[in-house]
Order: structure tokens, then sequence, then C-alpha cells
């Protein structure tokens, strides 16, 4: 009998000694109202060490985007034209699993395939009291044409800011905050394509921010596309900061088939 009742409290120690796996129970909305701007909303709170991931979904392409405050309101692309997207929360449960907590298909109609290239999202998040956001203004304040705008923002780039080496390991959830990079005044190609969108953006001018590879760039990259007398015009601002800052020469516009564009935003 009392090797009995020992057998039972070691079976009942190792059952509490046994990891449950903890996920997030946050709370949600999506918000579709913005859609003729091709942008949602997602309106959250959630524990502090929760993963969370938003997910978009259309014609077989799908998109993560990682939540990245506790109690937020963050606006997300609708980038893959016209048609029926499927949104939806995914909540870690351990490891690499997730559940689906909420999710929400809308239909895209009737909008402009560049408005969703003039808006402040979460990877391009400005707003008019960004420092940077005020220089692009007074950068272009009398200049009209777009394509000046944006040599005049790429010139003050790389010129003003310089290529971050010791930013090699992120957070898996990294951002760019284009007020702290202003502060700073340098940072990775994400920082970099974040900051020249959200400053051309700023001033009404469409700009992509994109990741893939590029020929004559080590790892996965980072830069931009600039829409332009109708075509869009690849320009890689982290790259072209390093040539200027080695005395090499280089040009603003890139031939786009030396890069491998993997997604774009």
């Amino acid at each position: 009998e009392g090797m009995r009742i020992i057998r039972i409290i070691i079976m009942i120690l190792f059952f509490l000694s046994i990891t449950i796996p903890v996920y997030a129970e946050g709370t949600y909305t999506i918000d579709t109202k913005q859609i003729r701007n091709g942008v949602f909303t997602v309106d959250y709170s959630i524990g502090k060490d929760d993963k969370v991931k938003i997910m978009v979904q259309k014609d077989g392409t799908t998109l993560y985007y990682n939540l990245t405050g506790q109690e937020a309101t963050e606006v997300f692309p609708l980038q893959m034209g016209e048609g029926n997207y499927t949104i939806a929360v995914l909540e870690n449960i351990s490891e690499n699993r997730y559940k689906q907590v909420i999710r929400e298909t809308v239909e895209v109609v009737n909008i402009s395939s560049l408005d969703v290239y003039l808006q402040s999202i979460q990877m391009i998040n400005w707003n008019d009291e960004n420092h940077a956001v005020k220089k692009a203004d007074e950068l272009t304040k009398n200049i009209k044409s777009d394509e000046e705008k944006v040599k005049v923002i790429y010139d003050y780039i790389i010129t003003n800011y310089s290529y971050d080496f010791e930013k090699t390991e992120l957070p898996y959830d990294y951002l760019p905050d284009i007020d702290r990079i202003a502060k700073t005044k340098k940072g990775m190609c994400y920082d970099f394509s974040s900051l020249f969108a959200s400053m051309l953006r700023s001033v009404n001018v469409p700009t992509k921010l994109v990741k893939g590879h590029g020929d004559k760039v080590k790892g996965y990259h980072a830069w931009n596309e600039v829409y332009l007398d109708g075509k869009w015009l690849t320009i890689d601002t982290s790259f072209d900061a390093q040539m200027a800052q080695n005395k090499h020469s280089f040009s603003m516009y890139k031939d786009s088939s030396t890069y491998d564009k993997v997604s774009e935003f």
C-alpha cells in the first residue's frame, strides 16, 4: 500500500512538471473601412510575451505580419490587387505552431492600384509629426515634379545616413522606426527602405518597400520601387549610401533584372 502511494505521488509530480503550452488569448478587431485606400487595420490587446501574427491571403499567396505591441492599432496593406482577401489572426500555441482565432474575408474592388503605396502601414509607419516627414516637406516645398522630389529626398538620405554594420541580429518582430533612424542617422537596408518610402509617400509619390535578393548584395535585402511616368523604377538607398561613403561610382536607378523580388509592400 505504501509503495502504491509513493507511485501515485511520483505520477502526480511527473504530470505537474510537464510544461503545458500557454498561448495568447487577446482581443482583436479587424477593421476594413479603409479598403478603398488599399489597407485594413487591426485593433488588439495581447500579453507582453505573446506571439501573434496577421495572415493575409489572396489567390494562393500568403503574407504574414507580427503584431508588435501589447495594445495598439496597426495598419496593413492589401497590395495584391482587386479580388477576395482572407485576413486572419494567428496566436502562437507552442514553438512554431499557431492557431487561428479570428478570420474575415473581404472583397477589394474599384480601388486605385497606386493608393496602397501612399499609405502609412506597419512597416512604413509615418505621420506629419515625424522629423523625416517634416524634412521631406521642407526639401520638396517648391518642387512640383515627382522625379525631382525623388531625387532631392534620395540625395538627402544617401548624403546624411550611413549603413549600420553593427545591426546584424534583429528580433523576429523588428520594425523600422523612422524617428529613431533620423536621430542616429544610420540603419540597415530595411531601415533605409522604410525611411525612403515614408518620406516619398508623405509628399504623394507612390513608393514600394521591396524584399528579396540583389546581385550585388549579400543575404536577404530590402530596397524600393518608385512610380514615375507610368512605371516602377528600382532604387537602393542603403547600397548607394555605402557606395557614396566609399567614394565609388553608382547610379540612382538600378536595373530591376539584377534584383530578385520576393515580396512588396
